[in-house]
């Protein structure tokens, strides 16, 4: 694909000192080539070092009837400018102009270099906002976003890159996605992309917490999160981890270190365990995920009747007794089928499990949380289904209402 390099001309004034408006400087690359260009204009180091297939020069009608003629003269041994005329944006109408003009010059999975150094007033943060609207729209890949130090009375100007701030608007609003609708996808790919050893292993956290969360897996949800502190700490405790990113780190920590625990399946911990999975019912609540939620609660009923009881909430045979004596409180027995004997068998139901079972609000949370359930399962192919705003209204509500029981 091409790469396009997108500059801006300024409009310096001439003097008897300054007759052609720009001082001749010395431009550096910052990347460790050593590489440097003599020349007043920004546009032939740009040129220089990365050897764009195209160059764009964007600036006002003033600008290029001052400049023009000496920016082509010094870029006439390496590229042929196009000149791009823009209004200053002072005003809405301008910078939709702005951005449009910009977005007509590029086409998709382009190659782009954006160089700020002369970029007037609010230019620079509209093409910093431009080349993150381009990658989106159009999957530009930003090679390099340019600005040089050029400073009155010193030759030398460094030329910097700052990609970073693009880099930064990747994690922000990754993290924003994360948070909002419990997908890593996109901070999994930023966080390999650095490849680095704690960003690698908080890359695997963060996709099995994703995973698990997606498959309605809390124990392995727990697991998972009472670990991500310690690799959240290794991440932020890398020099090379920029402040803000921290900082969204931190929001990441906040959300998800309370799903945590780290022996979910240790029977003595079973009240505890409860207690984090209503959590995870609620966080799937708050991310609109209905299915995954109204899955765990009914889960969750059985599991709690188990507790009660002082059973152990992940054995097979005790489960099915809970939820047996769920739906026939009133059976001193249950039919249980046998794994290895492939056949059931009559096993009589522990007197904790029944009083358990016929509390009042497990009895009416169970109903509504069994037919929603089946009602979600079956997506809606009945006859007279529940509409998507009830099914919502209801799953919130008997979600509401679990951790009740923990009281």
């Amino acid at each position: 694909m091409p790469l396009k390099a997108i500059t801006f001309l300024g409009n310096p004034p001439k003097t008897k000192e300054r007759p052609f408006g720009y001082d001749q400087k010395c431009y550096q690359a910052t990347d460790g080539s050593g590489a440097t260009c003599e020349s007043p204009f920004v546009a032939r180091a740009i040129c220089q070092f990365y050897q764009p297939d195209e160059l764009y020069v964007l600036s006002t009608a003033e600008s290029f009837a001052n400049h023009w003629t000496n920016l082509v003269a010094h870029l006439e041994d390496q590229i042929v400018p196009v000149p791009i005329e823009i209004p200053t944006p002072t005003n809405d109408e301008q910078i939709w102009q702005f951005f449009q003009k910009i977005t007509a010059l590029i086409q998709a999975d382009d190659d782009l270099i954006f160089d700020v150094t002369l970029a007037f007033r609010s230019i620079p943060i509209l093409a910093l906002l431009a080349a993150n609207l381009l990658r989106v729209v159009r999957g530009t890949t930003v090679r390099a976003l340019t600005y040089a130090e050029v400073n009155y009375g010193v030759d030398e100007a460094p030329i910097h890159d700052l990609r970073r701030l693009v880099q930064l608007m990747d994690w922000t609003t990754a993290t924003d996605a994360f948070l909002k609708y419990g997908r890593a996808d996109d901070l999994i790919a930023l966080a390999r992309h650095d490849a680095g050893d704690a960003l690698t292993r908080l890359a695997d956290s963060l996709q099995t917490l994703t995973i698990g969360l997606q498959t309605s897996r809390p124990t392995e949800v727990q697991v998972t999160a009472a670990t991500l502190e310690a690799h959240l700490q290794a991440v932020r405790a890398n020099p090379a981890t920029p402040a803000p990113i921290g900082l969204l780190l931190d929001r990441i920590s906040a959300e998800y270190t309370p799903l945590g625990h780290e022996v979910p399946t240790e029977p003595s911990q079973a009240e505890e365990v409860l207690r984090g999975q209503a959590a995870i019912m609620a966080w799937y609540v708050t991310k609109g995920m209905y299915v995954q939620a109204i899955t765990l609660a009914r889960e969750w009923l059985v599991s709690w009747v188990v507790a009660r009881a002082q059973g152990n909430l992940f054995a097979e045979e005790e489960r099915a007794l809970a939820e047996s004596a769920i739906n026939k409180p009133h059976n001193h027995t249950a039919r249980i089928y046998d794994r290895q004997q492939r056949k059931e068998r009559q096993v009589v139901v522990p007197p904790a499990m029944r009083a358990a079972a016929q509390h009042r609000l497990v009895a009416s949370l169970w109903k509504r949380t069994r037919d929603l359930r089946n009602d979600l399962g079956h997506t809606g192919m009945r006859i007279n289904p529940r509409l998507a705003a009830d099914v919502e209204h209801q799953v919130k509500e008997v979600c509401r209402r679990i951790p009740e029981l923990l009281t």
